[in-house]
């Protein structure tokens, strides 16, 4: 036997051991980043979820975030992003896992920051995105993100577009002038974004952009055209049938009546 072939031989068992199999040890994978992002995934029917981020307040503690994902035959459609771009990475990798599937549009529902936080992600990403005309503009002007494009057709109450297994609806002015609707019609799923509250909440919250008169003729527009809907999701809280929209109703009529009686002025968009 040749010298070389000795002197590998013995440092083969000097690593081995008489009989043994050597041990190679497969390193543990570093944790994801966003790791500390939870994102709740609730399927509500075939294939569709509700996706839930929690974002904190200093002393007001956390708030719940809604959206919605439908699969279609290229992949995910996505509405509203999760509540930061650090839970949205979260809820990618979650969509990732879970379905094996990647996200390939993107519908935001107005322009608040709860509604959009993860968009420049997204863009980056090559994901097409859907908005109000004025979703852009409205988002600048808070120096929220700001989504690149927006869809012209869905700047008139009452318009609506179909996008694959979904429709994009722009009701009118309510909460915000740019608050969009997606309806699941196979599902009779109707996401509502921020233009109702969750079930059993007692209050309408921030109202300083809203616009109280159209708002009612918003929701009974949702009534009128969705009234096979099962299901109302919100953009907060929980969701119910269409008897959702009818506590925003009474809630917006509570509070324009409290406004008329203290001598105040309803909020203006």
């Amino acid at each position: 036997m040749k010298p070389l072939l000795i002197a590998c031989l013995a440092a083969s068992s000097a690593l081995i051991g008489c009989g043994k199999t050597a041990e190679v040890t497969t390193p543990e994978p570093a944790p994801s980043v966003f790791s500390q992002y939870p994102i709740g995934l609730q399927k509500i029917a075939e294939g569709v979820w509700v996706h839930t981020s929690i974002y904190s307040f200093p002393g007001a503690g956390n708030v719940p975030s809604n959206g919605l994902v439908i699969e279609d035959e290229e992949g995910l459609i996505l509405v509203d992003t999760a509540w930061g771009e650090m839970a949205t990475g979260a809820l990618l990798e979650k969509l990732e896992a879970e379905t094996g599937k990647a996200v390939k549009k993107l519908v935001i529902t107005n322009h608040h920051f709860s509604r959009l936080a993860g968009v420049d992600m997204l863009e980056r990403a090559g994901v097409t995105v859907f908005t109000h005309p004025q979703t852009p503009t409205l988002s600048a002007a808070l120096a929220t993100p700001v989504p690149d494009t927006s869809v012209a057709s869905l700047g008139k109450a009452g318009s609506r577009n179909k996008v694959g297994p979904i429709e994009i609806a722009y009701p009118g002015a309510g909460n915000t002038v740019d608050n969009l609707v997606v309806y699941v019609p196979a599902a009779k799923v109707l996401f509502a974004g921020t233009i109702v509250r969750g079930k059993g909440t007692p209050t309408l919250s921030n109202i300083e952009r809203a616009d109280m008169k159209a708002w009612p003729k918003s929701l009974n527009w949702i009534k009128q055209t969705y009234p096979e809907a099962n299901l109302v999701v919100p953009g907060h809280g929980k969701g119910s049938k269409l008897d959702l929209v009818d506590d925003m109703l009474a809630l917006i009529a509570k509070q324009v009546n409290a406004a008329k009686n203290s001598g105040e002025t309803p909020a203006k968009p």
